[in-house]
C-alpha cells in the first residue's frame, strides 16, 4: 500500500510538473524564450531519428568513461600511498582542497588555455572526479579495523587475501552509496566542459550550435536526453550495489 502511494505520488507530481510548464509556456507565449511541451516533444522526436545521434551520444559517453577511468585508477593509486606514506597525503593536500573549493566553470576555463578543446571535458572530468575519489578511498583505508589487520597478520593469511577480503570490501561499502551521484555529477561536467569548449558532435556541443539558432526547443529536447542518461546511469550503479551489497547493508 505505501509503495502504491508513493507511485501515485510521485505520477501526480509529473502531471503538476507538466502543467506549470504547459502555464509558464502559456503565460510567456514565445516558444523563442520558453517552448511548450508538443513542442519539445516534437524537437525530441527529431534529436532521436538524427543519423548522428548516437554518434553524438557515444561521443560524450566515450569521454565519460574514459574520465573516470583514469580518475579511479588514479586516486586507488595515490589513495593507497597516502594511507600507506603519510607524506604523500600532506603533498595533495593542498592540491585537493584547490580542485575542491575552485568552481567549476574556473576548472573549465583555464583546462581550455591549458589544452586543446578536445581534450577539455576528458581533463575537467577527471579534475572533478578524482579529489572526491581520492579522499574517499583514503577516508575508508583510515576507518578500517586496525585489529583485523593485525588479526590477519597473526594468523599469516596471505597479503591477497588481506587485500581482497578487507581492502577492497571496505573501500567499497564505504563509497557504494555515492558513487551513482559522484558518476552523475562528472558525466554533468563532461557536458558543461563540451558547451564551453564548443566540441562538436557532442551533447554539450549541440547545445550549444541551438543556443547560436535560438532552438530553444531542441535545447529543451537535449536536456531531456541528458536527465534520461543519468537517471539510467545512476539506476543501473544503484542496482549493481544491491547485487554487490546484498549480504551487507551498503
Amino acid at each position: 500500500m505505501k509503495r502504491y502511494m508513493q507511485s501515485s505520488y510521485k505520477f501526480l507530481s509529473f502531471i503538476f510538473f507538466l502543467v506549470v510548464w504547459e502555464g509558464v509556456a502559456y503565460i510567456v507565449d514565445n516558444s523563442l524564450l520558453f517552448p511548450r511541451i508538443l513542442e519539445v516533444l516534437e524537437a525530441l522526436k527529431n534529436l532521436v531519428f538524427n543519423e548522428n545521434f548516437l554518434f553524438i551520444l557515444w561521443h560524450t559517453f566515450s569521454r565519460f568513461l574514459l574520465s573516470v577511468f583514469i580518475s579511479i585508477i588514479g586516486s586507488v593509486f595515490l589513495g593507497v600511498l597516502s594511507y600507506r606514506y603519510s607524506i604523500f597525503q600532506i603533498f595533495l593536500t593542498p592540491f585537493t582542497i584547490f580542485l575542491r573549493a575552485v568552481p567549476t566553470i574556473a576548472i573549465i576555463i583555464l583546462v581550455l588555455i591549458w589544452s586543446s578543446t578536445e581534450r577539455v571535458p576528458i581533463i575537467v572530468g577527471m579534475l572533478i572526479l578524482f579529489p572526491i575519489l581520492y579522499e574517499g578511498i583514503l577516508g575508508a583505508l583510515n576507518k578500517i579495523d586496525g585489529n583485523l589487520i593485525k588479526m590477519s597478520r597473526v594468523f599469516k593469511v596471505s597479503r591477497s587475501r588481506v587485500i581482497k577480503n578487507i581492502y577492497i570490501p571496505s573501500v567499497y561499502y564505504t563509497l557504494s552509496s555515492n558513487i551513482p551521484s559522484y558518476l552523475g555529477l562528472t558525466f554533468k561536467v563532461i557536458i558543461a566542459g563540451e558547451v564551453l569548449s564548443q566540441e562538436n558532435l557532442s551533447i554539450g556541443g549541440e547545445i550549444f550550435l541551438n543556443k547560436i539558432y535560438l532552438e530553444s526547443s531542441t535545447i529543451f529536447a537535449w536536456i531531456i536526453v541528458i536527465i534520461l542518461l543519468n537517471y539510467l546511469l545512476e539506476e543501473s550503479l544503484k542496482l549493481i550495489n544491491l547485487k554487490l551489497c546484498r549480504w551487507q547493508k551498503c
